[in-house]
């Protein structure tokens, strides 16, 4: 039992480091920094990818989206609970017609030191939760399959089969933004 209230009393200490994160300082310019860029599109076409921003409300969202919009991982940054707020945003998104679990959902804690800020190492700058579509139990390899895409006009996240042309949410084809 010693062992134990040892180990307890160590995670205690953990979890009372100073969280540093975006309290004077937006974290977009430090995620953009240090995740944004291109990558590779995953799962989908294996063609050029970014990382797109989709909402500052709250939590910064962010996902790795290719020219047709589909969408390979969706992240949320912020300093409280990122994971909650990422299963109600991707289940909302994939509805009834998708396959999503809250287990699907991971989370990470970014700490100074992982970001490159020795003075503050053991520092909490944020903590991010993210979602791979094609993980798990999404993997299929049915042709038709439905998939989670962002709007290449106004990022909106829509569901449509994974070969479908269409890059853009129903919103913007009624109004004309093909």
């Amino acid at each position: 039992m010693e062992v134990y209230a040892r180990g307890w009393r160590t995670n205690m200490a953990r979890e009372k480091r100073r969280v540093t994160g975006a309290k004077n300082t937006s974290l977009k310019p430090i995620i953009l920094e240090r995740f944004g860029g291109a990558r590779k599109c995953s799962g989908h076409c294996d063609g050029p990818a970014d990382f797109r921003v989709l909402s500052e409300n709250g939590e910064l969202v962010a996902a790795t989206v290719c020219a047709k919009g589909y969408v390979s991982r969706v992240m949320a940054y912020g300093l409280g609970d990122t994971r909650s707020a990422l299963s109600s945003l991707i289940n909302g998104a994939l509805g009834p017609e998708g396959d999503f679990s809250d287990e699907d959902v991971r989370t990470a804690t970014r700490y100074a030191w992982d970001m490159g800020v020795e003075d503050r190492a053991r520092d909490i700058m944020f903590r991010v939760a993210y979602w791979t579509q094609n993980y798990r139990r999404t993997k299929s390899e049915v042709p038709d399959r439905k998939a989670l895409f962002a709007c290449t006009q106004c990022n909106a996240l829509f569901i449509q089969p994974v070969y479908s042309p269409k890059t853009v949410c129903s919103a913007c084809s009624r109004l004309g933004k093909l």
